[in-house]
């Protein structure tokens, strides 16, 4: 009995005993239990503190699962990561074999070689679905969540996404857009057939669209090398095809209307003559009435600057002030003037005004082309033999000088000199309606001519005006800094001459947009020559250089200035000298008048400087007044990397 209960009170002691001993303890009351003995302090009265067997000890499990768990998890994180760089090797594999590919088959479908084209799309085809598969995997989409990792991974998918998509819903749709459909037949356009390809074209403009979307969202701020080439790849693609399938999706979408699908529609041609530059092109030598019914386009009437009431005492119209306080009331006063703003919208409204006055025709729209643009014309259709009592033969060649220079020699009179332009755009226009030019070549001188600001289109339709808001086409400067940031440099001769065909003028523009500074400094330099031979002085017909308020051979020339959107003048310097001259504000933009004589042989070197609160700024671009001879724009962004605002 004694024995027994002694024992009893030995457990009941040692399931009392506290927790927490160190291994060693636990150890020996371990195997003191096991052996049966008693411990030899308990003979010397001391209570025995009994130890709970290790492996039935919590103390033990609870580590020992919680390593196991780990070690779980590490080893199962190494297989997922393993398998994750599996995917991603072979997406990236598929995608650089894919990306270079796009440019291949651009090339092919300008070529008009479809049948390539089409076997091209297939092989990309093939690989944009196996890397999207590669990249949309619930594995794949678990570990987008993974610091550092994550942004990565988002990348990687949405590049595979995107070049799937741009491959099927954008370069498939354009392999079908047949270029001799948009060309025209008998004297007509198929009108019919455009609404068909703008249904076409509406899906890759809204592929673009979408993943351009896309591509903005991106944190290229976490990406790796590897990755950010990825991404600066796809970038670089839809750098080429953004700038085709924008103006395409926008071109058709207005010509069915603009070719009379719907009614008669009525434009204004204007002929904008760059010897006698202004803002837009130069003095409208010539203005054309063309009617356009069912795809049928005809010219059914021509004027002249003396055909309207020039010189008068007040603008035709009321003029938007900041436009008045930079360019004066001559802008609405003079139809030769009429042309002055960058914005070809205030333009149009003049143009309007003054048609409206002297012939009363609604008229719907105004475009504009100059000889430049219609030489360019000339190397897709060939030469064109003006009609009686001309007789000119005009080729891409002879169109330029023979328009802006000889014939003021040949045609001394101003009002034959305006019948002969009006002739030579009439020959042109009719040989491009007829003549059965190649469809690539002609399309290359139109897109030439539009990103050049020599062909330009001004509608009163508010939808189609929307489509052409910010584009060279559309002749006006873009409204906000996002897409792009737009300088400009825009030239009126006011020498009373014809001088301007031998203007060279040069641009450099510098930006900051990529220094987080505040505020953001602009710079434009540009450089104006006045190439003519002092020599020919003599020789130079009135009408080319009078003489009578200038120096015969010397040039004056208002030059207009405008920096970002939002941004204000902070300084102007002519061949190194400050210009004390006032900061303006025009388009929503700092602007600032200046004016510049050069002698012949003379270069006149002009600086001009702008802030502007720090932002989001999309790529530096400039805008200029078309010349006669080109003009080199160099574009200098120092911090900015390819593909980031």
């Amino acid at each position: 009995m004694h024995a027994r209960n002694g024992h009893d009170a030995h457990r009941a002691t040692a399931a009392s005993a506290p927790e927490g001993d160190d291994l060693l303890a636990s150890l020996e009351s371990g195997s003191a239990h096991d052996s049966g003995s008693a411990h030899p302090s308990a003979s010397a009265g001391h209570p025995h503190r009994y130890r709970r067997p290790l492996l039935k000890s919590a103390r033990f499990w609870v580590p020992l699962v919680i390593l196991l768990v780990l070690i779980g998890l590490a080893i199962a994180g190494f297989l997922a990561a393993k398998q994750l760089y599996g995917h991603a090797m072979a997406a990236k594999a598929d995608l650089e074999k894919a990306i270079p590919l796009v440019d291949t088959v651009q090339q092919q479908m300008i070529d008009g070689d479809s049948a390539a084209a089409k076997a091209t799309i297939a092989r990309i085809s093939q690989l944009t679905a196996s890397a999207e598969k590669e990249t949309t995997g619930q594995l794949w989409k678990n570990a987008e969540w993974v610091p550092v990792a994550g942004p990565n991974l988002v990348a990687a998918r949405v590049v595979a996404g995107s070049v799937n998509d741009l491959v099927t819903h954008a370069i498939t749709p354009l392999t079908a857009i047949d270029l001799k459909a948009l060309m025209p037949k008998d004297g007509a356009i198929d009108v019919a057939n455009l609404q068909k390809l703008a249904a076409t074209i509406e899906t890759a403009n809204a592929s673009v669209t979408r993943i351009r979307t896309s591509l903005d969202k991106l944190d290229r701020s976490a990406l790796i090398d590897q990755v950010a080439s990825g991404v600066a790849k796809l970038d670089a693609a839809m750098a080429k095809i953004e700038p085709t399938v924008t103006p395409i999706h926008n071109a058709l979408t207005i010509l069915p209307k603009a070719l009379g699908a719907e009614g008669p529609q009525h434009y204004l041609l204007i002929f904008q003559n760059n010897a006698e530059s202004r803002g837009t092109g130069g003095n409208p030598a010539a203005i054309a009435l063309l009617t356009a019914d069912n795809g049928r386009v005809s010219m059914t009437q021509q004027a002249g600057s003396q055909d309207f009431h020039n010189g008068r005492t007040d603008p035709i119209i009321p003029l938007d002030p900041e436009t008045e306080a930079l360019y004066g009331t001559k802008i609405g006063r003079y139809i030769q003037d009429s042309t002055l703003s960058p914005d070809f919208s205030e333009t149009a409204q003049i143009v309007r005004a003054y048609w409206a006055e002297s012939f009363g025709t609604p008229i719907d729209a105004v475009a504009s082309f100059d000889p430049v643009a219609l030489s360019y014309l000339l190397r897709a259709i060939g030469p064109v033999t003006m009609p009686a009592p001309f007789g000119e033969t005009l080729t891409a060649d002879s169109a330029v000088p023979l328009l802006l220079n000889e014939v003021y020699a040949k045609y001394p009179d101003p009002a034959v000199q305006d019948r002969f332009f009006a002739a030579a755009a009439k020959s042109v226009f009719d040989a491009m309606l007829t003549t059965h030019a190649e469809p690539k070549a002609l399309l290359t001188a139109l897109v030439q001519a539009s990103n050049e600001g020599r062909l330009m289109y001004s509608p009163s339709d508010k939808a189609q005006a929307d489509l052409l808001a910010g584009t060279p086409v559309g002749g006006n400067m873009p409204a906000d800094n996002a897409k792009a940031t737009a300088l400009g440099v825009y030239i009126d001769d006011i020498t009373e001459g014809k001088l301007d065909y031998y203007m060279q003028m040069g641009i450099s523009a510098w930006s900051g947009q990529c220094q987080k500074n505040d505020p953001v400094l602009f710079t434009t330099t540009v450089t104006l020559q006045n190439t003519l031979d002092p020599a020919v002085i003599p020789s130079l017909p009135v009408y080319i250089a009078p003489g009578r308020f200038f120096p015969k051979g010397d040039v004056s020339t208002d030059m207009y200035l405008y920096g970002p959107v939002g941004s204000t003048l902070t300084g102007v310097t002519i061949n190194g000298q400050p210009v004390g001259v006032p900061g303006l504000t025009h388009l929503g933009r700092g602007a600032v008048k200046v004016n510049v004589n050069t002698s012949p042989g003379q270069t006149a070197t002009i600086v001009a400087s702008f802030n502007a609160p720090a932002g989001t700024y999309g790529a530096l671009e400039v805008r200029q007044t078309p010349m006669v001879k080109p003009t080199p724009v160099t574009i200098d962004t120092p911090g900015c990397v390819p593909g980031k605002k």
